[in-house]
């Protein structure tokens, strides 16, 4: 392969992970007990609304 192919292989597959940590994100954030409102369901909210979902989607927010 080419150093170029190598390259737009690697971009398309961050590309894949981002998307794919922003889904989870959104469906992270409908599933929180919004009852009362915690960290979790804000960070999910502002990961959903901003794009920073595609690395929060990633995590695992528990509410104390």
């Amino acid at each position: 392969m080419r150093k170029g192919t190598t390259w737009s292989i690697f971009v398309i597959i961050i590309w894949i992970f981002s998307l794919v940590g922003w889904v989870r994100c959104i469906i992270k954030d409908v599933n929180c007990n919004w009852d009362p409102i915690g960290k979790a369901e804000i960070w999910y909210t502002i990961g959903v609304c901003t794009g920073a979902g595609a690395v929060i989607g990633w995590m695992d927010i528990k509410d104390n």
